[in-house]
């Protein structure tokens, strides 16, 4: 089965890599056992951004929000690293 799941991530904060975050929003089950929705990050009561998905295969929404969560976590240190690339 080919992985369809749309992951988009925009950032409003340069929040480091390692920082705690909670996520707030909406992650709806769809009739087909995945899961659509949209969730705001905040790490210590501070907006950084937010996440637009789609098509999640999952076994509940708590699944889905750790598989949201670790990609939002490598988006974050990806930035970080590209940012330290392009300073040298």
């Amino acid at each position: 089965m080919t992985q369809s799941f749309r992951f988009s991530w925009h950032y409003v904060s340069n929040t480091p890599p390692g920082r705690p975050f909670d996520l707030e929003g909406a992650i709806t089950p769809r009739t087909d056992a995945r899961f659509d929705g949209a969730v705001d990050a905040y790490c210590e009561g501070h907006y950084i951004g937010r996440c637009e998905f789609s098509s999640i295969d999952a076994n509940d929404a708590s699944d889905a929000a750790q598989q949201i969560r670790k990609r939002i976590e490598r988006r974050i240190e990806d930035r970080v690293a590209g940012e330290s690339e392009t300073s040298h």
